[in-house]
């Protein structure tokens, strides 16, 4: 394949794609490496003085032209992102988007071949265009919560480009007729003001209860959907709303055999049900932000959510790398932007199971810890750390959280009963000594593989008894330790991973280019594990 910089814009297209897709998924291209052009033509009926295009996340990097000039370039994959044009003549325009999957050092440093996911090019998400005023354009709503007794919240008006001095907008609250009028006067394009929900309810998952916010100027209009909620962590305990929080999760990749990471609506929704089935009441997104059409169904039906940034085993010479960590920055607080409205997140976190034992480890997480509070300190932080007797960087954080395999990965050589028996408290007896007391304590990976249709009475490695054996006894000891707030098993399905080349010590342990840790397999068949998850997740 070939690089982005090595095509140009009026390469010929020679098929037809669709957005949302990832081309690398389908029967024509399938797995290869390379750039694709995407091109679309549109028609405007009048000259624009401003558009704004929104693209919902894309991989692995692009760089797009509008009539043949470059306009935007981004290698941030899965991040939503935005960028502008002016001045724009009425008529046909080509919009030509170079997308590129390949693998790079140079080109594409958050995305490298030794993640355990499958890097994926296309578009992840959707892409939109809309024309903007020529000042005042409304750009975001954030909105937190201040008082859960009276419904009290601040709003974060965020303009984009130029704004007057003062701007008078008027808000109203969940399609209600009755508005009230504010003059805002923004400061480096923001404005803050406190009011309060009418009739309002709280959000929590047995009660998902959804408002709408809507800013109206002379120029522009904007809605936004919220929640009312909070999210602690003291005295070892997790707080939504003020009551105790046992978090019974999984892990999930957005991934389906036949779209890649580009899932569709229906996908997602039937995920979500058998999520219900499980019992489950948090979803930790693995490992990337997540699209926000998930995040909208999350908030509706009640679950929980961990988003985490890109990352994935990152070492300290890598962390080192400083334009790798102004990408990673970039894209964190990208994420923070995107999904501050959305209740079901619970949690911000990065840079799973990253050299959270060194230097350099330390100081990227102290920056990235600094970065998400600026943009947000009403929900918890946190990353899935796999160092527990080394980590140096965790205090940094609202809650402790650890990923281990024993008797899987690693010193796998006897029997796991034993071993999963004696990692939990060894671990627990270095954090309890090492880090701040009344830090909250949740296991973000624990499992191991089982082939679907695999069956064995003997329960030998890799069948789905065997599997099953493993969870329910993970499940057992991490529900009796006092100590432990939450639990998120590794992993809701079957996700596709290294293809014939990734991470030395671990791609022949890839079957089929799967993780085969799923619950489900890769098409979300149940293997004998949901069952037992189901049941030890009805009774906690």
């Amino acid at each position: 394949g070939k690089f982005l910089e090595e095509i140009t814009p009026d390469f010929p297209a020679e098929a037809r794609m669709c957005v949302p897709g990832a081309f690398d998924a389908t029967p024509a291209y399938l797995c290869k490496r390379g750039t694709a052009v995407y091109r679309k033509e549109f028609c405007l009926e009048q000259f624009s003085p401003r558009l704004l295009f929104r693209i919902g996340g894309l991989g692995l990097r692009a760089r797009f032209y509008l009539d043949g000039t470059p306009v935007f370039y981004t290698a941030l994959p899965y991040s939503a992102e935005s960028f502008e044009l002016t001045d724009v003549s009425a008529g046909v325009h080509t919009l030509t988007v170079l997308v590129d999957n390949m693998f790079s050092e140079e080109h594409q440093k958050l995305f490298l071949p030794g993640y355990d996911f499958f890097g994926f090019g296309g578009f992840y998400g959707s892409m939109e265009l809309r024309p903007l005023p020529s000042r005042n354009a409304l750009d975001r709503a954030q909105i937190r919560t201040l008082c859960l007794k009276t419904g009290k919240i601040s709003v974060t008006v965020i303009f984009r480009g130029e704004t007057d001095k003062e701007i008078k907008c008027n808000v109203s609250f969940d399609n209600r007729q009755e508005t009230t009028e504010y003059r805002l006067t923004p400061v480096n394009g923001r404005a803050t003001f406190a009011t309060t929900v009418p009739e309002f309810k709280l959000w929590s998952p047995q009660q998902p209860a959804l408002h709408t916010l809507t800013v109206q100027t002379d120029e522009d209009c904007l809605v936004e959907r919220f929640g009312i909620r909070t999210i602690k962590a003291e005295k070892r305990k997790l707080y939504l709303n003020g009551q105790e929080l046992y978090l019974k999760g999984v892990n999930r990749h957005e991934t389906h055999p036949d779209t890649g990471p580009a899932t569709t609506l229906i996908t997602q929704v039937s995920d979500l049900q058998l999520l219900k089935n499980l019992n489950v009441n948090f979803i930790r997104g693995s490992h990337y932000p997540q699209d926000q059409r998930f995040l909208d169904l999350c908030d509706e039906l009640g679950f929980l959510v961990w988003e985490e940034s890109l990352g994935w085993g990152n070492t300290k010479e890598e962390l080192a790398d400083p334009i790798f960590m102004d990408l990673q920055e970039q894209q964190t607080r990208l994420m923070v932007q995107n999904s501050i409205n959305h209740p079901s997140v619970i949690f911000w976190a990065f840079l799973n199971e990253f050299a959270s034992d060194s230097q350099e480890g330390y100081q990227s997480c102290e920056r990235l810890v600094k970065a998400i509070r600026e943009e947000d300190n009403t929900r918890l932080v946190s990353f899935a750390c796999c160092r527990p007797m080394t980590d140096i960087c965790l205090a940094l954080c609202d809650v402790l959280c650890f990923n281990t395999y024993p008797g899987w990965i690693g010193d796998n050589d006897e029997d796991f009963p034993e071993k999963i028996t004696e990692a939990i408290p060894k671990i627990l007896q270095r954090w309890l000594e090492f880090y701040p007391a009344g830090m909250p304590i949740i296991v973000t990976e624990m499992g191991c593989c089982g082939l679907y249709g695999e069956r064995d009475p003997a329960a030998a490695q890799w069948t789905e008894q065997f599997q099953a054996e493993y969870f329910s006894k993970v499940i057992e000891v991490i529900f009796a330790t006092a100590e432990i707030s939450g639990l998120t098993l590794w992993q809701f399905c079957d996700a596709k991973s290294y293809y014939r080349f990734g991470k030395k010590t671990c791609i022949r342990t890839k079957p089929l280019a799967f993780n085969l840790a799923g619950i489900y397999d890769r098409y979300r068949r149940p293997k004998l594990v949901a069952q037992c998850v189901a049941e030890y997740f009805a009774k906690k």
